[in-house]
């Protein structure tokens, strides 16, 4: 799978990593699997890491109705999301989901992990970003 994740409950955040090319199949299955994991919170944090990301074949429509949560959000309102996004292909297609989203001020697009670590003022186990 091009999506996996490790929820850190005591940073209560969710690390999702994204590897390779990722179908909208990948992002369904990922949703359900995290959705359906005892650990998961929705008020938690989501950090995703894009470091490893080679593209998407979501068309636009796919895309906005993934941003403006028609597929389910999971995730609760007021829940920050991070991405970290170290290519200008993957930041641009990052800003284009935010821009896609009715509730920008808590997803934001990062070129490193610092950054965003920073503004989720999250302190997870660094173990859990290497892993």
């Amino acid at each position: 799978m091009a999506i996996t994740y490790q929820i850190d409950p005591a940073a209560k955040l969710v690390h999702t990593r994204v590897e390779g090319r990722v179908s909208l199949e990948d992002m369904l299955s990922h949703a359900h699997l995290l959705k359906s994991d005892p650990a998961f919170r929705p008020e938690y944090s989501n950090l995703i890491d894009l470091s490893n990301f080679i593209g998407t074949d979501l068309h636009q429509d796919a895309m906005k109705a993934f941003a403006q949560g028609f597929q389910g959000e999971i995730f609760a309102p007021s829940a920050k999301r991070a991405v970290v996004a170290p290519s200008d292909s993957a930041f641009d297609i990052s800003r284009k989901f935010q821009a896609m989203r009715p509730n920008q001020e808590n997803f934001q697009v990062f070129h490193t992990m610092d950054e965003a670590l920073h503004w989720l003022q999250a302190s997870p186990n660094k173990a859990m970003l290497f892993e």
